[in-house]
C-alpha cells in the first residue's frame, strides 16, 4: 500500500497532527462517512504516532466491509475520499491558526446571512482583534482592507452615498498591502538575478520603487526594510545603505510574524556573507554579530528547526573571528537539535577544524585519522584538513601516505565531481607534498614553489599553502 499517497501524507505528519485528524473524522459534522474512521485506524497509531505503510489492502477491505467482495474501484474511491478529508483538515487547521482570517470570515457569514443582531458585537469584537495582532506584515495589511471591506458592508455605506463612509481606510490598507508584498517580492526577484544570474522581468518594478519614493511609503517599516534590502541588491549606496538597515533591522525585525522575520534574517546573513567573499574582511565580524542575534531571538533555528548551512558558517566565522570558546560551547549547545543521521558528520567537522585553527593538532588526528563520512563534500575536507594537520606535526611518513589514499580517493570518485574540483583538491595534494620536501632544499626551490602556489587559480586552501611556504 506504500503506492498510497493518503498513506505517504499520513506519514509525514506528527503524532499530535495524527492524533487531530482523529478526531476531525470522529466528528459527524467533519465528517458523515465512518468507512473512513475505520480506514484510519486500521494503517495509524494514534497512541505511537505510526503510520504502517506495508498494511495489506486486502485485510483493511475486510475491516471496512466485512465479508463483502473485495472491490477495487470502491477501495480507490475510499482511498481517495479519506486524501480529501485530510485535505479538508488541513484547510481547518490553517483557518484555526489565523485569528484575522477567521474574523473576516465570521462577519462574512453574518452579513450574507442578514444576522443583524450580531453585526455589532462581533464587528467590535474584530477591531479589537485586529489591534492586539497587529504586526509588520503585508497579510496583516490584507486581512484589514478585509475588515475594512466588511464593516463597509454592514453599515450599509453603499446604501448610505452621502456618508463620509471609510472609503479613505479601505484604500489606505489596499495601498499597504500592495506596495509591502510587491517590494517584499522585489527583494525575491532580485535575489534570483544577484545570486543566480536568472534574467527575471517585473512589471511596474520602477514604478513601485518610484511610488514608494515619492509617496513617503518608508515611513512603514514593512515596506521601508525590503526596500532597503533591494537598494543593497542593486548596489546603490552600499555601505551607508547596509548601516542604516541594520539599524532599522535591530529596531523592528521582531515585530514581524517569525517567517516573515527569518526570511529577512537570511537575507541580511547572505549578504554579509557575499561582502565577506568579495574580500571585505570586517563582514565576517557582521555575520557572526547577526548570528548571535538570531541566535538569541530565535531566528537561527526558528522552533529548533536545524539548518546545516547556518551551523557550519556559525562555526566558521567563529573561527575566522578567533571566539573560539565561545564557538565550542556553540557546538555543546546546538548539537542536541541536528537530526540524528548528520550529527556525528557535521559535530565531528566542526570539532576538528575548529582544534586545527586553535592548534590542537592531537585532537584534530583523534577526531579525524579513522573517520569516513558519508557525505562526500566532508569526505573532501576532512582529509583536506587531516593533511594539513600532518604538515603541522611534521608526521612526513603519515603525510605522503594519506596523500596517496587521497589521491586515489579523487580517482575512484571522479564521476562524482566536477574536474574543476578535482583540480583544486588535486593541486593542493601535489603543493603540500612539495612543501614537504622543500624545506630540505635551497632557497631557489622554496622561492619557486611560493610562486606556483600563487600563480595557481584552482587550489584548495590556497592561503594555508601560501603561510606555510613563506615560513618554510
Amino acid at each position: 500500500m506504500k503506492e498510497l499517497k493518503f498513506l505517504r501524507v499520513l506519514s509525514q505528519l506528527s503524532k499530535p497532527e495524527l492524533q487531530k485528524f482523529k478526531k476531525f473524522l470522529d466528528s459527524p459534522y467533519c465528517n458523515s462517512n465512518p468507512i473512513l474512521s475505520l480506514l484510519f485506524s486500521a494503517v495509524v497509531s494514534v497512541e505511537t504516532g505510526s503510520v504502517n505503510e506495508s498494511v495489506d489492502k486486502s485485510n483493511v477491505w475486510k475491516q471496512l466491509y466485512a465479508d463483502k467482495e473485495f472491490n477495487d474501484p470502491k477501495w480507490r474511491k475510499t482511498c481517495n475520499d479519506l486524501l480529501t478529508a485530510l485535505q479538508k483538515f488541513f484547510t481547518f487547521e490553517q483557518i484555526d491558526h489565523n485569528q484575522l482570517l477567521e474574523e473576516n470570515l465570521l462577519l462574512e457569514y453574518l452579513y450574507e446571512h442578514k444576522l443583524e443582531s450580531m453585526y455589532k458585537s462581533v464587528a467590535q469584537s474584530a477591531q479589537s482583534s485586529f489591534e492586539r495582532n497587529k504586526n509588520l506584515s503585508s497579510e496583516y495589511h490584507l486581512q484589514r482592507f478585509q475588515l475594512e471591506r466588511n464593516l463597509y458592508d454592514l453599515l450599509e455605506y453603499d446604501i448610505n452615498m452621502e456618508s463620509q463612509s471609510n472609503q479613505e481606510t479601505i484604500h489606505h490598507y489596499l495601498d499597504l498591502f500592495y506596495i509591502s508584498e510587491k517590494t517584499k517580492q522585489l527583494v525575491n526577484a532580485a535575489t534570483r538575478r544577484h545570486d543566480f544570474n536568472l534574467p527575471i522581468f517585473i512589471k511596474l518594478e520602477e514604478e513601485v520603487i518610484d511610488i514608494i519614493e515619492k509617496n513617503n511609503f518608508q515611513q512603514y517599516p514593512e515596506i521601508d526594510i525590503y526596500y532597503r534590502i533591494y537598494q543593497l541588491k542593486r548596489n546603490a549606496n552600499t555601505e551607508a545603505g547596509y548601516k542604516e538597515l541594520k539599524l532599522k533591522l535591530y529596531e523592528n525585525i521582531l515585530k514581524f510574524p517569525l517567517d516573515d522575520a527569518v526570511d529577512i534574517f537570511k537575507e541580511i546573513i547572505n549578504y554579509c556573507i557575499f561582502q565577506y567573499n568579495q574580500g571585505l574582511n570586517l563582514f565576517v565580524h557582521e555575520a557572526l554579530e547577526w548570528y548571535k542575534y538570531g541566535l538569541k531571538f530565535d531566528l537561527t533555528f526558528p522552533q529548533d528547526k536545524f539548518h546545516p548551512g547556518h551551523f557550519l558558517n556559525i562555526v566558521l566565522f567563529g573561527i575566522r573571528t578567533k571566539e573560539f570558546t565561545w564557538t565550542e560551547n556553540f557546538i555543546e549547545e546546538y548539537q542536541k537539535i541536528i537530526p540524528p543521521d548528520q550529527k556525528h558528520t557535521l559535530v565531528t567537522f566542526s570539532l576538528a577544524r575548529l582544534y586545527f585553527n586553535q592548534k590542537k593538532f592531537d585532537q584534530v588526528i583523534e577526531k579525524l585519522r579513522d573517520v569516513e563520512f558519508d557525505e562526500l563534500t566532508y569526505n573532501l575536507d576532512s582529509k583536506v584538513l587531516l593533511l594539513a594537520t600532518y604538515f603541522e606535526v611534521e608526521e612526513w611518513p603519515a603525510l605522503v601516505s594519506l596523500a596517496d589514499s587521497f589521491r586515489t580517493f579523487l580517482n575512484r570518485h571522479e564521476k562524482d565531481i566536477t574536474a574543476a574540483k578535482k583540480l583544486r583538491y588535486s593541486n593542493f595534494i601535489k603543493f603540500v607534498k612539495r612543501l614537504s620536501k622543500v624545506k630540505y632544499q635551497d632557497q631557489a626551490a622554496k622561492t619557486k614553489v611560493i610562486a606556483d602556489i600563487k600563480s595557481t587559480e584552482g587550489v584548495v586552501n590556497q592561503g594555508w599553502l601560501i603561510e606555510k611556504a613563506m615560513a618554510v
